[in-house]
């Protein structure tokens, strides 16, 4: 073959691999329009995530990640752009998770799926990226060393000298309250032992008081009825004495009226005669003197 068929031969076959690479790319962004675009966001970590990272949906291939970046508007978010195929539909309970790939250190999004929202999710919603599994361990180990360390630390501060002395001594008294425990409680089973004793013992007493309850029931009801008749018994009683009563004041009180003032007449008459014995005695042994002549009657005389 001479060198200008070489040559020949070469340029078509250039010319055929360059038209079969433009095809190839038309082809490729024919398959790239077929995509949605979806952006996750998340304040942590996105370390060994790139551009053209796989991202899994459910386990299956569903798109790559287009572009990472921080959120213009809020510093603190990380932004990441993915590529989704557009037959794939989201709910609204989707959220995303960085797995590590192997042992390369690359890594890549799953998307999740929890079920709570049933509804369709927007492309214009963001999807949430939760902390990994290995993420959330990590966190929680350093805090449980925070805390590890601050429970030694209190540990150290309380088993000093003197708080190991009372513990000591707190052993100590627990010690004597097993004991005196142990004792109180051979005291209770002996107790316990008379239970039965002091049962039948309280049947027996049961048994009196209800016999005791049923005569003085017995004894109540004669009560009641004594009490019945001594209240009849009363009633006319008063009856009576209100009669006599009545006839006292009728009768007998007129007649005791006129006795007391004839006894008072008398002792006043008793009172005159002891003044007259106590003033002219003679009067009463020699009876009274004569009285005078009054003016006008006879052996009236005039006194000189």
């Amino acid at each position: 073959m001479s060198k200008d068929s070489f040559a020949l031969v070469t340029g078509l076959f250039m010319a055929t691999l360059i038209v079969g690479v433009v095809i190839i790319i038309i082809w490729l962004g024919g398959v790239q329009h077929q995509s949605k675009t979806y952006i996750a966001e998340t304040s942590a970590s996105v370390t060994g995530l790139k551009n053209g990272s796989t991202v899994y949906y459910r386990g299956i291939e569903a798109g790559k990640v287009s572009a990472i970046g921080f959120d213009p508007e809020d510093p603190k978010l990380i932004i990441v752009s993915m590529k989704i195929d557009k037959d794939i539909q989201f709910t609204r309970g989707i959220y995303a998770m960085l797995e590590m790939k192997g042992v390369t250190g690359l890594t890549q999004i799953a998307l999740k799926d929890s079920g709570e929202t049933p509804g369709l999710l927007p492309n214009s919603e963001r999807i949430p990226i939760k902390p990994s599994f290995i993420k959330r361990i990590s966190v929680s180990g350093e805090e449980m060393i925070k805390q590890t360390h601050e429970l030694m630390t209190r540990l150290s501060r309380l088993l000093n000298d003197k708080n190991t002395q009372h513990v000591q001594q707190i052993l100590v008294n627990v010690e004597t309250a097993t004991r005196k425990f142990n004792h109180l409680q051979d005291s209770a089973e002996k107790t316990l032992s008379r239970v039965p004793v002091l049962t039948a013992d309280a049947h027996h007493s049961l048994l009196k008081i209800n016999r005791l309850t049923d005569e003085f029931t017995l004894l109540s009801q004669q009560l009641r009825t004594e009490l019945s008749t001594l209240s009849k018994q009363s009633g006319d009683f008063m009856q009576t004495g209100t009669a006599v009563g009545q006839q006292l004041l009728q009768t007998s009180l007129p007649k005791i009226n006129t006795l007391i003032m004839q006894l008072q007449a008398t002792t006043r008459r008793f009172d005159r005669v002891g003044t007259m014995m106590e003033t002219e005695p003679q009067m009463f042994l020699f009876g009274a003197e004569p009285l005078q002549p009054a003016p006008g009657e006879p052996g009236f005389k005039e006194a000189q």
